[in-house]
């Protein structure tokens, strides 16, 4: 799939999700099949991820909270 196609893509999963329900990825693909999408077959994986994209509770966290979270903070050290 070419990269330009994707937002296309998602979009289309998105609002086939959204009438159809919780399907697994070989009904979606029929739906999108219908939609033009036959070459491209959607697999568990990526759908995950797509559906991952639309979660309510996932937030944003800063580049400085991973440091800040799994920083040296001297329990590893040698005892003398």
């Amino acid at each position: 799939m070419e990269i330009t196609a994707v937002p296309g893509y998602v979009r289309d999963l998105a609002n086939t999700i959204a009438v159809a329900g919780n399907l697994g990825p070989g009904a979606l693909n029929q739906r999108l099949e219908m939609l033009g999408w036959g070459d491209f077959q959607l697999d568990e994986y990526t759908l995950e991820l797509v559906t991952a994209m639309f979660e309510h509770d996932i937030e944003y966290k800063p580049p400085n909270w991973f440091a800040r979270t799994f920083s040296y903070d001297g329990i590893d050290d040698p005892i003398n």
